[in-house]
């Protein structure tokens, strides 16, 4: 009886010690099965965005700059440096004379002098009229 007392207490251990490891096992599955964490907030394509933003808008103003002083006034008021894309300026027009003689300023050199007085790459003038 002893005996059996004994047994009984060796198999309650064995029987811890099984539900423990099997715990354990458990454990390992489901750590290995964990998907990995991606950040998915908005956040940080926002953070990524604004830096955008800002280099092309500080690319943008300083063509806006260098735009009020080598296009001339007739001009200017009917023509604006709406966007700056992988070196191309998109300038957007009302109407189509305006367009007509921005292209021949253009033809005439102002892409040469946007070029040698702007940091960011500039390769071509696309004039565009507004809708």
């Amino acid at each position: 009886s002893m005996q059996n007392f004994l047994l009984a207490i060796d198999i309650e251990r064995v029987k811890i010690h099984v539900v423990e490891h099997g715990a354990n096992k458990l454990e390992q599955i489901r750590s290995r099965r964990k998907r990995n964490y991606r950040n998915t907030s908005i956040s940080e394509t926002i953070l990524e965005l604004r830096k955008s933003l800002k280099k092309t808008n500080k690319q943008l103003s300083q063509i806006m700059e260098i735009w009020e002083l080598h296009v001339p006034e007739h001009i200017r008021k009917n023509a604006i440096p709406t966007s700056l894309r992988s070196g191309v300026l998109e300038v957007t027009v009302d109407d189509s004379p305006t367009a007509y003689k921005l292209n021949q300023l253009i033809r005439a050199g102002l892409l040469n002098t946007l070029q040698a007085n702007c940091s960011s790459t500039l390769k071509k003038i696309k004039v565009r009229i507004a809708k």
